[in-house]
């Protein structure tokens, strides 16, 4: 499954903002641009596991065009996370 996320820039004093529209309360955040899928990932991961673990349904990823107009992603930018969903039974 690929996971749209939404990515605020950092600068001197924040971390980027890693955002999961599809996964609602999931998100994360990164010092490093190279580690800003790592921390995606593992954010959706937890998230997923916990929702499994409680026997509530996965939510499914939908196109990031569907949030691209929504205003609280306003001048983010927008990028996949791939899960491998059976990751999650192992």
């Amino acid at each position: 499954m690929q996971y749209p996320i939404a990515i605020t820039p950092s600068n001197e004093t924040t971390a980027y903002g890693i955002f999961i529209p599809d996964i609602v309360g999931c998100y994360s955040a990164s010092d490093e641009r190279a580690d800003i899928f790592n921390n995606a990932k593992e954010a959706i991961m937890l998230h997923l596991k916990g929702l499994i673990e409680d026997g509530e349904a996965i939510p499914l990823p939908t196109d990031s065009t569907k949030h691209k107009d929504n205003l609280d992603f306003e001048g983010m930018d927008w990028a996949v996370v791939d899960i491998q969903i059976h990751e999650l039974y192992e």
